[in-house]
């Protein structure tokens, strides 16, 4: 880092503070006044002194603080000055984001009901992007796109605009302990303090193309979400409720959290060998998720409201008094925080594991998933 003397004051504070948060002073640089670390994230002043701010936290929790505020219900981003195929790959790049189910929708302006706006600038003759960590529960305000990728295809600008808003929203680089993965060269960009922790239902390895958060791009890009990055935007913006478990006696799900569940195999349900399922609620429709799966306040299973014709254990049919929108995902394929095979019994309108045999079906005989999708339910 030489010639930093003679830098701003503030300058010289965030320096000072990602050192101490940990980062490799080689990874660190100063461009036009701002700084930069792994080569395209801007940090601010408030996100370093942020980092800093670490309590007796350990490098297994993901700094909230680093993250945005699940109060933000839309974020805008402003691309007045993009044109042509810039345009589009920056349409590309908020569809991307909003054709999820996550705590915010995502637009471009002019749009109405934004609670934040990101200003997406051209910069020419730069190759690549930049953008820069939230602070304060806000994203970023800015994400740079440079002008040189206009050699480019739609679709690799568009997996650089999506990048960039990734970091805006608290994603760090998926190889940031060994740039050379993606980019041939390079080291470890430092992760003591800063929130490059492992996400719970991420793959904890890098490989070359096995991300949209890799430090470097290839000419072969789709622009698309790699598996592991949907399944980290699940864990960190996707509205879910946990402790959902799997009966070992009657294969059905049932809600963990509450005395007096029913089995169909008699007794009480039990999650002996379970996983700790979250099921995403309260969503906005979204391709790929159905809605209308209510929770049981008789049994405490998990059922289809959008038919008649349930039957709950205890007796008579479901009662959904109470419950929430449950949304499930199906015909997903796989992922590392999904686990599917869950089947609709078209008897009973319950939800049961259908890789196990032995299932029990409270209208008698075991479950029937004739007329089901492959169900994907979020395991971690």
């Amino acid at each position: 880092m030489s010639g930093c003397a003679g830098q701003p004051d503030e300058t010289q504070e965030v320096l000072g503070n990602l050192v101490k948060a940990g980062f490799p002073a080689d990874d660190i640089m100063v461009v036009d006044g701002k700084v930069y670390v792994g080569r395209d994230a801007e940090v601010s002043l408030a996100a370093s002194r942020e980092m800093l701010e670490r309590g007796n936290s350990t490098e297994e929790q993901y700094r909230t603080t680093n993250l945005i505020n699940t109060s933000l219900s839309k974020i805008c981003i402003n691309g007045s000055t993009f044109t042509g195929v810039f345009s589009t790959a920056l349409d590309l790049a908020i569809q991307n984001y909003d054709e999820l189910p996550l705590t915010f929708a995502m637009a471009r302006t002019p749009s109405s009901g934004c609670s934040f706006t990101i200003n997406a600038v051209l910069q020419p003759g730069l190759v690549g992007g930049s953008a820069g960590f939230p602070s304060g529960g806000l994203p970023y305000s800015t994400i740079n796109i440079g002008g040189g990728l206009a050699s480019y295809s739609v679709d690799v600008i568009e997996h650089v605009i999506t990048h960039e808003i990734g970091h805006t929203i608290g994603f760090r680089h998926s190889d940031y302990y060994n740039r050379s993965i993606s980019c041939g060269t390079g080291g470890n960009e430092g992760d003591d303090g800063v929130g490059a922790i492992h996400i719970p239902g991420t793959p904890t390895t890098a490989t070359s193309g096995g991300s949209l958060m890799n430090s470097c791009f290839r000419s072969i890009e789709t622009g698309e979400f790699a598996p592991g990055d949907l399944s980290a935007m699940r864990t960190l913006y996707t509205p879910t409720q946990s402790n959902w478990r799997w009966c070992h006696k009657c294969q059905g799900l049932f809600f963990g959290s509450n005395p007096g569940s029913k089995c169909p195999a008699g007794g009480a349900h039990e999650n002996v060998g379970s996983g700790n399922y979250h099921l995403g609620h309260s969503l906005a429709s979204t391709t790929g998720w159905q809605s209308n799966w209510r929770w049981c306040n008789k049994c405490q299973g998990l059922f289809f409201g959008g038919n008649p014709g349930s039957v709950c254990p205890t007796g008579g049919a479901h009662d959904a008094t109470g419950s929430g929108d449950y949304h499930l995902l199906h015909d997903a394929g796989s992922a590392p925080d999904l686990q599917s095979n869950w089947r609709w019994c078209n008897k009973c309108q319950g939800l049961f594991f259908g890789g196990n045999p032995g299932s029990v079906c409270p209208t008698g005989g075991a479950h029937s998933s004739t007329g089901s999708g492959n169900y994907s339910l979020i395991n971690r």
